[in-house]
Parts: structure tokens; C-alpha cells; sequence
């Protein structure tokens, strides 16, 4: 089973990505972020071309997620339960039949960016998605079943996943400027302590310069070495880490034309 995660910064506007996506990996089931578009104007039958069943809770313009999957959906919710109308939309969650007793749940999430440890906003509402998803994994999920946790998480989880320069990443934590800040990452640490691993680093301890976003503006992708941060994550329990094989990030669909401005990370699993 392969698992990709996705933050395709407009779906609308990557679908040439999604189809090299799909020709390259064939993966089982998407975890899409970022697809800026209303449930009306999703783009159901392009999606459906490349042979997915789908579920999406989106708005204009801004956030939106969507979950992919070649696999039955048996159940599926939007948002978290305690989310209300205004709500920004960030969380879709499915369930699939993958022939153990008990049902995979995939968890796909855009989560806040935060901006500032001193925005009035942004960085309460990412402490408190956080929260919500810790609450959601205490209340409705167990650690001895099948459970992943993808998206753009938005948090560094390592100084291995940092590749912004030394200098960098010292004026970041200095100004309080979000992506690894000491309590974002306790709050990571904390869905960890729940019993979820990153796939990733679990399969690659030492690597030291592999990353899953690049900024646009200063054309990170591009420099030798690349300078980003890894920050979408494939999390998974204990059931799935034991029959994790491979996981990686995919650059060469960063590099493709008009490209978002992450790259897809993805994680296979012999079940």
C-alpha cells in the first residue's frame, strides 16, 4: 500500500502534477492540501479519470483538503467534531477495509501555519488544531489500530529537517517566526507520545538534507544545496511503522513546470 500526502497549492491549477503523481507512484490513497476551491467547483471528474474514488471539504480561495483513494471508503468525516460553521476547512478523515479486523483510518490535514508566536490569531488557532487533532486521536482512535496522520503539518520536527541556513534558523527562533519553534514541536511531540511515528525518519535517522517545501520567492528549490524544510509528514501507529518498507519526497515533481510550491512525500507500507 503507498500513501502520498500532497500540498498541491490549488488543485485546480496542478493537475498536471496529480497526473505525473499517479503515473509515477500509483499510489492507494492521496492526501491533497491546500486545494483552494469550493466543494461545487472541486474537480470531481478529473480526479475520477485518474482512477479515484474521493472525498473534499473545501472554500475559495484559501485551505481546503481532500482525500484520494483506490480503496472503499466504509466511513468519513469532515472537520473535527467540535468544529462549528466558520470553521476554517482543513481536516477530512476516511476509513478504508485493508482485510485486518480492524478498519485503516486516514487522517488528512492543512494545518495552521501559525506565522508568529506573537500573531494575535494564527498561532492560537495552530495550538488549538493541535489540540483538537490530540483530542480527536484520545477519544476516537486507538494506537493498536491501523492509523495514519498526513498533511502539512507545518512543523520542522527535527533540526534535521531544517534546510534554511544555520543563520537562518537562528534569526527564525529569534523573532519567534513559526515552522520549529520549541512549543510547536512540543505540540507535535505530543500526537508522537500518542503513538504515531514519521515515517520518514524512522526509514532515514540521519538524513540531514531532504525537504518537502521550498519558497517560491527566494527560489529554494533551485539553489545548490536546496535551502526548504521538511514539513509534511506521513505519521503512522505502531500496527503500520512495523510493515513500513520505503519513504521519501518526490523533487522531480517539484521540479516540473508551474509547480506548488511543496513537493509530495510518500510512504509504503507491505501489508
Amino acid at each position: 500500500m503507498k500513501v502520498v500526502s500532497f500540498n498541491v497549492n490549488s488543485i485546480r491549477t496542478r493537475l498536471h502534477q496529480m497526473q505525473t503523481l499517479v503515473d509515477t507512484h500509483k499510489p492507494d490513497i492521496i492526501g491533497l492540501q491546500e486545494t483552494k476551491v469550493t466543494d461545487e467547483d472541486f474537480p470531481v471528474d478529473a480526479i475520477r479519470d485518474l482512477g479515484y474514488e474521493l472525498i473534499y471539504f473545501g472554500q475559495k480561495t484559501h485551505y481546503g483538503v481532500a482525500l484520494l483513494s483506490r480503496l472503499p471508503f466504509v466511513d468519513r468525516e469532515y472537520g473535527f467534531p467540535g468544529d462549528d460553521d466558520n470553521a476554517q476547512r482543513r481536516m477530512v478523515m476516511g476509513k478504508f477495509d485493508i482485510g485486518g479486523p480492524e478498519p485503516l483510518t486516514v487522517i488528512n490535514g492543512y494545518f495552521p501555519q501559525g506565522e508568529n508566536r506573537e500573531h494575535p490569531m494564527k498561532f492560537p488557532a495552530k495550538r488549538k488544531y493541535y489540540a483538537d487533532l490530540d483530542t480527536y486521536l484520545q477519544t476516537t482512535c486507538k494506537p493498536s489500530a491501523p492509523v495514519l496522520v498526513i498533511g502539512d503539518m507545518n512543523i520542522s520536527p527535527s533540526d534535521l529537517d531544517i534546510g534554511i541556513g544555520e543563520p537562518n534558523r537562528k534569526r527564525w527562533l529569534r523573532d519567534g517566526k513559526c515552522s520549529f519553534l520549541p512549543e510547536e514541536r512540543e505540540w507535535l511531540q505530543k500526537i508522537e507520545a500518542w503513538g504515531l511515528v514519521d515515517t520518514f525518519r524512522a526509514l532515514n535517522p540521519e538524513t540531514d538534507d531532504v525537504y518537502s517545501w521550498f519558497d517560491y520567492r527566494s527560489r529554494g528549490f533551485d539553489r545548490d544545496p536546496k535551502r526548504g524544510l521538511r514539513i509534511d509528514l506521513i505519521m503512522a501507529s505502531n500496527p503500520l511503522v512495523e510493515k513500513c518498507v520505503a519513504s521519501g519526497v518526490d523533487y522531480d515533481i517539484r521540479a516540473m513546470e508551474r509547480p506548488s510550491d511543496h513537493a509530495p512525500v510518500w510512504t509504503e507500507f507491505k501489508l
